[in-house]
């Protein structure tokens, strides 16, 4: 009885199922779904902290969070695992740790960038790719940290960006950093500048009673500088 043949009416109630499932469209599909089908669904979280462990910077950043800014680190969590850039002596500086759990900084939150269409392989090439662009010695806080690093990673997943008041401290850093080397820069050409004419001034004046190099020091508020003239002639 196990081994009876079907009903006859059962070939017409396949062909109905098959054209139904030709209704339905590709939106239907017999097929068992593979590892990199599913990795499609996966989510991608950032994981952000407050920097250091004594509890100093955990106020702090309550209080600058209604400002929009604070001090964080942060990690990118994804299949599984947290990824994230640090000052490192050697080597790279792309580490990766247990979400939530990296050590000497404390946990504040975590936020969803949404799902990547990324299998793990191919993130994980990538990764291996970062290993050899972000150094450890190339760590800048204000500049190339941890928080642009995970801008990079999220970039790679094709999910949300970082939040503005994660990364908006640093760059205001940067900014002023970047403002204030513009400054000295130009303080130490309009110097020279300076220096140069008065330096020639003086030289064009000069008398000397014996043969020999003619120099002159100058100090101003742009610094010493030395200049070294022709030979003097009596």
């Amino acid at each position: 009885l196990k081994c009876s043949k079907p009903p006859a009416a059962a070939p017409t109630l396949v062909v109905v199922a098959s054209r139904a499932g030709r209704a339905m469209g590709a939106a239907c599909t017999r097929t068992a779904p593979t590892s990199e089908t599913l990795a499609r669904s996966s989510p991608v979280t950032v994981n952000i902290y407050d920097i250091g462990t004594t509890g100093e910077v955990h106020l702090v950043n309550r209080m600058l969070r209604p400002l929009g800014v604070g001090a964080f680190h942060c990690g990118v969590e994804v299949f599984g695992v947290e990824w994230s850039y640090g000052d490192w002596e050697e080597g790279t500086g792309v580490f990766s740790c247990l979400p939530r759990k990296c050590e000497g900084h404390t946990y504040s939150e975590s936020v969803p960038m949404g799902k990547t269409t990324m299998s793990e392989q191919q993130f994980l090439r990538s990764v291996k790719d970062l290993e050899s662009k972000w150094l450890g010695t190339e760590y800048d806080l204000l500049k190339r940290n941890c928080c642009h690093f995970c801008e990079v990673v999220l970039s790679e997943l094709s999910v949300d960006g970082l939040p503005p008041w994660v990364t908006s401290l640093a760059e205001a850093g940067a900014a002023v950093a970047a403002g204030a080397e513009h400054l000295n820069q130009q303080r130490r050409s309009i110097g020279m500048v300076l220096s140069n004419h008065i330096a020639e001034s003086l030289c064009c004046n000069c008398e000397f009673s014996t043969a020999g190099k003619q120099q002159v020091e100058i100090i101003s508020a742009f610094g010493t500088v030395t200049v070294h003239g022709r030979n003097a002639r009596k």
